[in-house]
């Protein structure tokens, strides 16, 4: 009955514990739509999102920085063509707005050496688990085993 409950614990653990850690992103469509002359609450609604950060600010400029996600495609390389395959999301891109004193957009600029975005994964490792479940499980199913058989 022990085992059942630590089975069951081990499978909660290894199916739950997967976390992802990246930031907010918009999409490139999105990014397409701006338009210069946009104030800062104008371009977070059509973006979706806030600010990543601050990249610069003086007392007539303020240049801040935002992520998207460019769209890649997917396809088999025996098959590859200029526009076929399955389209999915690319690399996280960096877009620098700069507005002037009165909060307005002058300039969009696209940063690929800005601020390299990496995105963190912590999981259990399964193959840990299982190697785990299958060299200890068995020597506690014996270990049990012995203790419970009648003399």
């Amino acid at each position: 009955m022990r085992i059942l409950y630590v089975l069951g614990i081990l499978l909660l653990c290894g199916f739950c514990s997967c976390v992802v850690t990246a930031p907010r992103y918009s999409t490139s469509d999105k990014v397409f739509s701006l338009k210069i002359g946009m104030t800062e609450d104008e371009i977070a609604a059509v973006l979706g999102i806030s600010p990543y950060y601050i990249k610069s600010e003086t007392d007539s400029e303020k240049v801040l920085l935002y992520k998207y996600r460019v769209n890649d495609r997917a396809a088999l390389p025996l098959f590859m063509g200029p526009t076929n395959g399955k389209s999915v999301l690319g690399k996280y891109v960096n877009l620098l707005v700069t507005y002037n004193s009165k909060g307005v957009s002058t300039k969009f600029e696209t940063c690929t050496t800005c601020d390299e975005t990496t995105v963190s994964t912590h999981k259990v490792d399964m193959a840990a688990v299982i190697t785990f479940l299958t060299v200890t499980l068995p020597w506690i199913v014996i270990f049990l085993g012995f203790k419970t058989t009648p003399n």
